[in-house]
C-alpha cells in the first residue's frame, strides 16, 4: 500500500473520528511563526516539504497566511483548522499573491475531497468544535512549477473599525475653510493608522490583515500603500509616512488663540484614503471603497498676526 493511500486512511479517521494524534513527519522543516517572507507580512506558517512529502498541519485558533512550495506533482499538503467558537472559516489564495493556477485547493466534507469553488472563500454555519480539512495539491495537467503557493486559512476576519488620525501637533485647518469643507484628516508628513478586527462572533482576532491607501494625486507624490497585521487583541497600528508637498490651495485664514490672538494662512491639497479587509480580495477592496475619506495635506502654513493677549 502507497503512503499515499496510508496518509489518506489515516485522514479520514482524524476527521469523522475527531483523533487529533497525527503528527509531521521528521523530515518536514519548521520555520519560526515570526519570520517575515517576502511580501512583508508576518508569516504565520511556512514550511518546505521534502519531493513527494504528504504532512498534516494544525493550525491554531487565529488568521494565518502560508507560503510553502509542492515539492513534487504528488506531494500533498493538508492543513487543518478547529472553529473553537462556530466562528466562520477563510479558505482563499492569498489575494495578488497567487500567481500562475499551478495548484488546487481542495476540502475533505467527511466522505469525500472535493474542489473549493473560486466564488466561496468561507465555511459558515458551523457548530463550535467543528474541524475544517483540506489539501493542497499540484494540478495534474500542468508542468510542476516549484513555485510556492500562496494560502489565507483560518478565522474569518471582520474589520470593525479604522482610523486614520491627524499627525501629533498639526495645526489642524478648521471645518469650513478648505474645499471641499471637511477634510477628515490633517497631516503634513505622518498620520496614525489604527485598526481592529473580530472573527464572525466577536472574539478578537490575530493575523488579520488591512491594506491602507493614501491617495495623494494632487500633491503629486505616490500613493502610500501599508499592509499591516492584527496582534493577538485584533489591534493594528502604525505611524504611516509620506512626503511633504509643495504649493497647495490657499485656505481661508482662521484664527487660533494661544497666549493671545493668531492668524493663520495655510495651503493645502485634498487626499484620500482607503483600509481594507485584504485577505476578503475583491469583496474587501469594494467594501473599503465606500468609506472613502478625504485627507488634508498641508504644504506651508505660516502666521500673519498676532496680537498678544493680556499679560
Amino acid at each position: 500500500m502507497s503512503r499515499k493511500i496510508i496518509l489518506s486512511d489515516m485522514l479520514r479517521g482524524f476527521f469523522v473520528a475527531c483523533v487529533c494524534t497525527l503528527a509531521a513527519p521528521a523530515s518536514a522543516q519548521s520555520i519560526s511563526p515570526a519570520q517575515p517572507y517576502a511580501k512583508g507580512l508576518q508569516e504565520s506558517v511556512s514550511e518546505v516539504h521534502d519531493d513527494g512529502e504528504m504532512i498534516l498541519t494544525v493550525l491554531s485558533d487565529q488568521t494565518h497566511v502560508l507560503d510553502a512550495v509542492l515539492k513534487s506533482k504528488t506531494a500533498v499538503h493538508y492543513y487543518s483548522f478547529t472553529s473553537v467558537r462556530g466562528q466562520d472559516v477563510l479558505v482563499s489564495n492569498t489575494p495578488g499573491l497567487s500567481g500562475a493556477p499551478f495548484w488546487e485547493l481542495e476540502y475533505f466534507d467527511g466522505a469525500n475531497w472535493l474542489k473549493k469553488p473560486d466564488s466561496e472563500d468561507k465555511f459558515s454555519s458551523l457548530m463550535p468544535g467543528t474541524e475544517v480539512l483540506i489539501r493542497v495539491i499540484h494540478r495534474a495537467d500542468v508542468p510542476l512549477s516549484g513555485q510556492p503557493y500562496h494560502l489565507a486559512i483560518g478565522s474569518y476576519p471582520v474589520l470593525k473599525n479604522f482610523e486614520f488620525s491627524d499627525e501629533i501637533g498639526v495645526n489642524r485647518i478648521p471645518s469650513g475653510y478648505t474645499e471641499p469643507s471637511w477634510l477628515w484628516t490633517q497631516g503634513y508628513t505622518q498620520g496614525i493608522l489604527k485598526g481592529r478586527f473580530t472573527d464572525s462572533v466577536g472574539a478578537p482576532l490575530k493575523g488579520a490583515v488591512g491594506r491602507f491607501v493614501l491617495s495623494l494625486k494632487e500633491s503629486r507624490i505616490r500613493p502610500v500603500v501599508e499592509k499591516v497585521i492584527s496582534d493577538e487583541h485584533g489591534v493594528v497600528t502604525k505611524v504611516v509616512n509620506f512626503e511633504r508637498c509643495a504649493g497647495g490651495h490657499e485656505a481661508r485664514d482662521y484664527v487660533s488663540y494661544n497666549h493671545g490672538t493668531n492668524t493663520w494662512r495655510s495651503y493645502y491639497y485634498v487626499g484620500g484614503y482607503v483600509f481594507s479587509n485584504f485577505l476578503l480580495g475583491a469583496k474587501g477592496e469594494v467594501e473599503a471603497n465606500k468609506d472613502l475619506r478625504l485627507f488634508g495635506h498641508i504644504c506651508n502654513q505660516r502666521l500673519i498676526k498676532s496680537v498678544p493677549g493680556p499679560a
